[in-house]
């Protein structure tokens, strides 16, 4: 059988939805939504004769029983909407072009060549569609193993085969650079920064 849900949300909207489930335990599917703003009269209620006659030329597979389905909306209380979830503050994702150049002067972490690649960390923050993580995250590769590492699938397995602690080295080259700066968030670290042996 359709019935009426209400809402007003926090703008103070108010919401006027038709719904029906085909059967039992269907999800309900929406016939139809009458939506009225703030203290404004718009002339007509949400659902009118014209509005009725209408719904009914648009679902005539549908039985309404219009008597119940007005009579259960004046029962029911506009419910406000869920408050909303409180969001993560996103992590800070630092921008430092000279820090790129010195991480980039440094030996490859892994054969201890030069020139290398700054590389960014793609496990250290979480996943932004098209950017990359902190460039406090980056590490010294040259351009082999860089490649390499970019062909792996999983960069945390890479790293750990290698048993380098590659954010440990991160936070130190960035420690260096700016020496009174705290790094950013790191995912599934520990709030203090932890000291790398490692020498440029």
């Amino acid at each position: 059988m359709p019935f009426l849900r209400l809402t007003r949300d926090r703008r103070g909207f108010e919401n006027t939805f038709l719904m029906h489930a085909d059967r039992p335990g269907d999800r309900p599917r929406l016939l139809y939504w009458y939506r009225t703003a703030p203290g404004i009269v718009l002339g007509r209620p949400a659902l009118d004769e014209d509005a009725i006659r209408t719904i009914e030329e648009q679902h005539p597979e549908i039985d309404f029983d219009w008597p119940a389905i007005l009579a259960l909306s004046e029962v029911m209380t506009p419910e406000d909407e869920a408050a909303p979830k409180p969001q993560k503050q996103e992590p800070k994702r630092r921008r430092d072009k000279s820090h790129l150049r010195f991480v980039a002067s440094q030996p490859c972490l892994v054969c201890g060549r030069q020139p290398s690649d700054p590389h960014h960390l793609r496990f250290a923050q979480p996943r932004a569609l098209g950017v990359k993580v902190s460039d406090e995250f980056t590490v010294p590769l040259c351009r082999g193993h860089h490649r390499q590492l970019h062909q792996a699938g999983n960069e945390m397995a890479w790293w750990d085969k290698l048993k380098i602690d590659a954010l440990r080295v991160a936070r130190q080259l960035w420690e260096q650079t700016h020496p009174n700066k705290a790094a950013g968030d790191i995912v599934g670290q520990p709030g203090s920064a932890a000291k790398a042996e490692f020498t440029s």
